[in-house]
């Protein structure tokens, strides 16, 4: 064996380990760069919310795309009838809680999910059972846009009691 080929084999090991910390290292950065994307996300749920409480049209604007789709409730609304019913008080929410909420990111797009046992009102009609909702946002010049919203209703239960729970 020659000395140039010696010394290729010799590299080899190190290189690998190099190439390996490399890759752990991008690992470790998309890992945090996710954790990122998923902490905006969720403030820009929060934003919206605060921008539907205070009835804060500019940042409504900002926070919903202009192609938005919004389901719930029966209706499938755009953009301009989401603001059009947050601004005119057509829907209030009397209690409003979320839990299980997950937010996934593929990317640009982020995928939120959870489930909502919010009390709320609806062009007069009252909707309190719990529903599990969706929202997609997607990142459009530099920010996270809602693209879509969607809610689906389960059924009431009744709630269980200890003597319930019994065998």
């Amino acid at each position: 064996m020659n000395i140039i080929a010696t010394t290729r084999l010799a590299t080899l090991p190190f290189l690998f380990v190099a190439l390996s910390g490399l890759a752990r290292a991008q690992s470790i950065t998309s890992n945090e760069s996710e954790e990122a994307a998923k902490k905006e996300v969720l403030k820009m749920g929060e934003q919206l919310n605060e921008a539907r409480k205070t009835k804060d049209r500019a940042a409504l604007d900002r926070i919903l795309a202009d192609r938005l789709s919004w389901i719930a409730r029966g209706d499938r609304l755009n953009k301009s009838q989401v603001i059009a019913d947050f601004l005119a008080d057509n829907l209030r929410f009397k209690y409003f809680a979320h839990d299980s909420v997950k937010v996934d990111i593929f990317g640009n797009t982020a995928i939120v999910t959870g489930h909502s046992t919010s009390v709320l009102e609806y062009k007069g009609k009252l909707f309190d059972a719990p529903r599990l909702f969706s929202e997609v946002y997607v990142k459009m010049d530099g920010r996270w846009q809602m693209v879509s919203h969607h809610v689906s209703d389960l059924a009431k239960t009744e709630a269980k009691t200890d003597a319930s729970l019994k065998p």
